[in-house]
């Protein structure tokens, strides 16, 4: 692995050391790196953004004899935009893991984040939505694959990452369990569901049944084809963008099965045109139609993550053990569990109660 230098044939024949596809090439590498080491494919998507921001930067200079100062300068510009402590303290701790990497190349021993802080993330509560917000989001949905999709948020609490590779074959029905395998930290666990869940995911298979054995699939695509007037139409979509052609007469094709051979010969010769395959949703897709529900039900936009919060929060405050809960949730520590600790008010007040000297009506008795 070296850092390329380019050359100019202008003016005196001086060389202009150019780095940018050196530069490519390491950030090629520490993908490579990344999943070598089993990190999780979220973690890989925002580290390798850092790195390519810092090329971005850099231009046709080293990064591998990048200085310190130029880091303190972004991190500067990414304080300025307005980004905020938690977003700031991941970009620094992709970084610090780039430049190990670059370390371990053994390019250089040069590490310009020695002396970098990471920015300290000021604690605060997480809003937490209550019971009746989550039947609410339950009840807007509109058909058995949003429900389905709230549901296993809500009683198994796995990660959005994790939900899209949830397989049928993995799910215990007469146990009500589900098999996560590799999940943050590629470990594997066993999450709970009831009889809600287990309902609503049945209501979805019948629904919208799996053929290539995930739970949540996204259904093929190959193009809708429609009638309009006295023509057939087709919807597609070619590089994202939403392509409409008009297909035939439907005297010329009087049914559905003809107007749509007559469309997938159409289809061959478009350019850019790729039918999608039966595949799993991608996180991105269920987290904004999440996000979508939340606005349905008035409650501004809701992450996925705020289902995984509540059904700790939930269990915890009905008197779940913290064990159990971070053993559901995955997490290695069990401070990552106490976060989703959310007592409220009136919460807090019973407990207090609980007191001998808190003065309570049940000790007056």
């Amino acid at each position: 692995m070296t850092q390329n230098s380019e050359f100019s044939a202008a003016g005196d024949d001086l060389p202009i050391q150019g780095y940018a596809e050196g530069n490519r090439e390491l950030v090629a590498a520490y993908e490579r790196y990344l999943i070598a080491r089993g990190n999780a494919e979220a973690t890989r998507r925002s580290y390798l953004d850092t790195a390519n921001r810092l090329l971005e930067v850099l231009g046709s200079e080293s990064v591998v004899d990048v200085e310190r100062f130029r880091i303190r300068d972004l991190l500067g510009v990414w304080e300025r935009s307005g980004l905020t402590a938690s977003s700031i303290a991941l970009r620094t701790c992709a970084l610090r893991s780039f430049f190990k990497f670059i370390r371990l190349t053994g390019l250089t021993k040069h590490n310009p984040m020695l002396l970098i802080a990471t920015r300290k993330v000021p604690t605060r509560i997480p809003t937490v939505l209550t019971i009746e917000q989550v039947k609410t989001l339950i009840e807007v949905a509109r058909d058995p694959f949003e429900r389905a999709l709230v549901e296993v948020f809500y009683a198994t609490g796995v990660r959005l990452s994790e939900i899209v590779k949830l397989r049928l074959e993995d799910i215990d029905w007469p146990n009500r369990t589900i098999r996560v395998h590799k999940g943050k930290g590629g470990k594997d666990r066993v999450v709970l569901f009831g009889q809600q869940a287990a309902k609503a995911m049945r209501e979805y298979q019948q629904w919208r049944p799996s053929t290539a054995g995930f739970l949540f699939e996204a259904p093929a695509r190959g193009g809708m084809v429609y009638r309009y007037g006295n023509h057939w139409h087709a919807r597609f979509y070619v590089d994202r963008v939403q392509r409409e052609i008009s297909i035939g007469p439907i005297k010329d094709l009087p049914t559905m099965e003809d107007a749509r051979r007559a469309f997938n010969i159409l289809a061959a010769e478009i350019r850019g045109f790729q039918p999608m395959p039966v595949r799993p949703y991608r996180p991105e897709s269920i987290g904004a139609l999440i996000g979508k529900l939340g606005t349905r039900a008035n409650l501004g936009r809701v992450h996925p993550h705020a289902l995984r919060r509540a059904m700790a929060s939930h269990m915890l405050q009905r008197g779940a053990n913290l064990r159990v809960v971070q053993d559901l949730l995955g997490h290695e520590r069990l401070n990552t569990t106490m976060r989703y600790v959310h007592l409220n008010a009136e919460h807090i007040r019973k407990v207090a109660e609980l007191h001998p000297h808190a003065g309570s009506k049940r000790d007056k008795r």
